[in-house]
């Protein structure tokens, strides 16, 4: 088999990382669709499957994309070997393949595909602090957080394995939000508040009061929220306002910004946005014992971590693949949709109508369609954008 057309493929951490990711936020999406609709049986819960599936096979994949290609870069470091970043996508890609035949059959295939997964991650973690400690840099803050969020991620992977092993809610719940809260948003957040200033020739006074304060809260809401104990929004409600505070004195130019930009202004607004509204609505669960379908979570996944996800990947798949740092009318659609589908995903919690779910449904799946239409060209072959 002629493999030079692959070269250019497998040449660059993010190429292979983001390909892997826009297919997963696809497939799996349908495929947890179809099950909530009662089309199709899994062998787990379809929430559990639709939790897992987003955590560590898409934002996953598109985070070790990103960070294996600029934790080096921030750390003054060599760009990584071939060989290391394509063990790792190999690990990932394996895990993610036996955690869906497992789904869609027996069981035990999951055991094997989320060993992989937590393989990848252990891996990954070496690969950091072997770069975390061959750095010529003096602070290596930002590179510390990342890998504080890393470890929570490989903690939040083990707990879904006790889970999967002793089928335990609270085991599940514990895992998934300290996946969602503790690895996603805390790596999120530490690079957005690096890159989003930088990218807007802002210049800040890094708070690094912030994180610990942020990550402890999270705990906090955490360790109260698994416990049933119903005033985890608390919590979720003091980060919300700390972060809001810190964001708001960056002083971003939002309204001067280009699309490419401005994509990520609104991701890291999105953050505080999701965690005060959560709150409210964790109070008025409590007040009025009314369940909102995880509104606050799914803000954080969708207006937080989808919209930077799409923001910082359309971003480094142009500038990796020398292309100009200008998007068309496609992507400005595609940045709209990323907000269309959290409002729509709102009206669901609050309404409850299974039409507006399928709309939530039907818009992501366009999203990643589209983005993969535009841009797996570009990923794959290195073809200029038109």
């Amino acid at each position: 088999m002629n493999t030079k057309k692959y070269d250019y493929f497998f040449s660059q951490p993010h190429q292979p990382f983001f390909a892997f990711g826009v297919i997963n936020a696809i497939l799996f999406m349908l495929i947890f669709m179809l099950s909530y609709k009662g089309v199709i049986t899994l062998s787990i819960l379809p929430n559990l499957f639709h939790s897992y599936s987003l955590i560590f096979a898409v934002f996953t994949s598109f985070f070790l994309g990103f960070l294996l290609t600029t934790f080096p870069r921030f750390s003054q470091t060599p760009a990584l070997e071939q060989n290391i970043f394509l063990t790792n996508f190999a690990l990932l890609f394996i895990g993610t393949v036996f955690f869906l035949i497992g789904s869609l059959s027996f069981i035990f295939f999951i055991y094997i595909g989320v060993l992989f997964v937590l393989a990848a991650q252990i891996y990954t973690m070496i690969v950091f602090y072997n770069i975390y400690k061959g750095s010529p840099l003096p602070e290596l803050y930002d590179q510390k957080w990342i890998m504080i969020g890393f470890g929570s991620g490989i903690v939040a992977n083990i707990l879904f394995i006790i889970g999967f092993l002793s089928d335990s809610l609270m085991i599940f719940e514990l895992a998934k939000q300290i996946g969602i809260y503790l690895f996603l948003t805390i790596i999120a957040f530490t690079v957005g508040q690096r890159m989003i200033p930088f990218f807007s020739h802002v210049m800040i006074e890094k708070n690094e009061k912030l994180l610990p304060i942020i990550f402890a809260l999270f705990s906090l809401m955490i360790i109260f929220n698994v416990a049933n104990l119903k005033i985890g929004f608390i919590f979720m409600a003091i980060a919300g306002f700390l972060l809001a505070k810190e964001i708001y004195s960056w002083k971003l130019p939002f309204k001067k910004a280009e699309p490419i930009l401005w994509i990520l202004h609104l991701a890291i607004f999105w953050l505080p946005t999701a965690l005060i509204i959560g709150a409210f609505t964790g109070l008025g669960e409590l007040i009025f014992d009314q369940s909102f379908i995880f509104l606050g979570i799914h803000l954080v996944m969708l207006g937080f971590l989808t919209t930077v996800m799409i923001g910082f990947g359309t971003r480094v798949t142009l500038g990796h693949s020398g292309n100009q740092m200008k998007i068309d009318k496609i992507t400005k659609i595609l940045f709209y949709l990323t907000q269309i589908v959290i409002y729509f995903r709102m009206l669901y919690s609050f309404t409850g109508s299974s039409f507006l779910f399928d709309i939530s449904m039907a818009i992501w799946l366009a999203l990643f369609i589209i983005w993969s239409l535009k841009y797996l060209p570009v990923i794959v072959f290195g073809r200029k954008v038109t």
